[in-house]
């Protein structure tokens, strides 16, 4: 029979876990004890992200990452040995970070371990198992760039930097096709295997000596050199401009609006994620609002930043019909331009502190998210209470205070418009809008 739905509670109030650090050899084991979670997730960073890459080795990180779990043996050996105890292997390469890992119930972490130390220290790196990894990741990378979307987030670096941010993460198709197996081997001699780096470690560890773990894990690996950060210098040109990716016959286009942003130690996070979330971070922002609500151009647009530890960018982004191209650009740099100039809502100010703080109890539940947070914090230098003075810099957002992050963080002036679509029949509407030049280029040519 029906019965009433409850009245909401208050939400519950959450403080971050303090983690525990012990310093074993050259590296750093940062843990956290959570009694009763009996997934454990372990993940090792080493400080050597795609941001340092060399250019004529643009791509190693994102090679070298998928060829360690071919295992110490080669040839794909790594996942059945970690099976054996139920563990699983992840791996993934940031602009700033390399980063290992696995997910493993707490109580076979003894033995799961040693072959993850195996894998990372020593792995086979045979020069066939690189090859074909590297073809894979080849043939995987204009798989992605079907997605008219993912392609023009790829062609976004080149018209935001010079250096190595230019050509996408993982290498772009050509520069990736000339990293042979001795750079692979190279990189992993000089940057994985003689770096301890800081192993994450969660879960309920009542029974895991943290020392003998950081042991295992470090060998005899060297403390990771200091970074150099350099903000690295922006392509010529006029701003704003647009980019189009010519794609015949497409009757949609994918659409980039993107500029520059400071380095994630310079941008006060809250008030800078909490104007991309009135901007376009929530169903109730003002592009959803604009594009797909009012105008009915898409089903959805979004925005958010990608803040690196020496330069960043922000970026909105939507699909449309062909024929909206032009109108959607001018729309979304037209609302990012109102709210910079006539501020927000006190109802989009209660929205942004309520998306960003009432779930947080559930988005640290388990032992992967605790661990991801506790990357981040390694991979930027953040301080061991960083999640709660996070969710205290929501709670103390002003209307004044979010106004002062548009005004800062949101430069509509020095946008990059990419468009990936009909070059043919976007070309004209695009010049008339006169929001910027013009420029066509094919797929192929943008990472040569």
């Amino acid at each position: 029979m029906p019965q009433t739905r409850p009245d909401l509670g208050a939400p519950a109030s959450y403080t971050f876990p303090k983690p525990q650090r012990i310093t074993v050899g050259g590296g750093t084991v940062v843990a956290i004890d959570v009694p009763g979670q009996h997934l454990a997730s372990l993940r090792l960073v080493h400080p050597y992200g795609g941001a340092v890459e060399p250019l004529d080795a643009m791509g190693v990180n994102a090679l070298t990452s998928e060829v360690l779990e071919d295992g110490p043996q080669g040839n794909s050996s790594l996942a059945p040995a970690l099976e054996r105890h139920g563990a699983e292997w992840t791996s993934r390469v940031t602009w700033d970070g390399f980063i290992t890992g696995l997910d493993v119930p707490a109580n076979r972490l003894a033995q799961a371990v040693p072959l993850f130390a195996d894998a990372v220290r020593r792995p086979a790196l045979k020069p066939d198992d690189i090859v074909r990894r590297r073809e894979q990741l080849l043939e995987r990378f204009w798989l992605e760039a079907a997605s008219a979307s993912t392609l023009a987030m790829r062609s976004l670096g080149g018209q935001l930097f010079t250096g190595r941010y230019a050509t996408p993460l993982a290498g772009g198709p050509v520069r990736l096709a000339d990293v042979t197996p001795e750079k692979v081997a190279a990189f992993h001699a000089e940057s994985v295997a003689a770096v301890a780096g800081t192993l994450v470690v969660v879960g309920d560890l009542s029974d895991v000596d943290l020392q003998e773990l950081g042991r295992t894990v470090f060998g005899d690996a060297g403390s990771a050199p200091v970074r150099d950060l350099t903000d690295p210098a922006p392509p010529p040109g006029e701003l704003p401009r647009v980019l189009v990716v010519d794609r015949p016959g497409s009757v949609q286009s994918a659409l980039v609006v993107a500029h520059r942003a400071p380095a994630r130690s310079q941008v006060e996070l809250s008030r800078a994620e909490g104007i991309s979330d009135v901007l376009g971070g929530m169903f109730t922002s003002r592009l959803n609002m604009e594009l797909r609500e009012r105008l009915g151009y898409t089903y959805g647009a979004g925005s958010r930043f990608d803040l690196r530890r020496d330069s960043g960018l922000f970026f909105m982004v939507t699909q449309v019909e062909a024929d909206t191209t032009a109108h959607s650009v001018t729309a979304s740099l037209g609302q990012m331009a109102t709210l910079r100039d006539s501020g927000v809502s006190s109802d989009e100010l209660e929205a942004v502190r309520e998306s960003n703080t009432v779930g947080l109890p559930v988005s640290y539940s388990t032992a992967r998210s605790m661990a991801s947070a506790l990357v981040d914090m390694v991979v930027h230098d953040l301080p061991d209470d960083y999640v709660d003075q996070h969710r205290a810099g929501y709670e103390q957002l002003t209307e004044e205070s979010l106004n002062s992050a548009a005004t800062e963080y949101l430069r509509p002036e020095e946008a990059i418009v990419v468009v990936v679509g009909d070059a043919e029949r976007l070309r004209g509407p695009l010049t008339a809008a006169e929001i910027g030049p013009v420029e066509v280029r094919e797929p192929e040519s943008l990472w040569s």
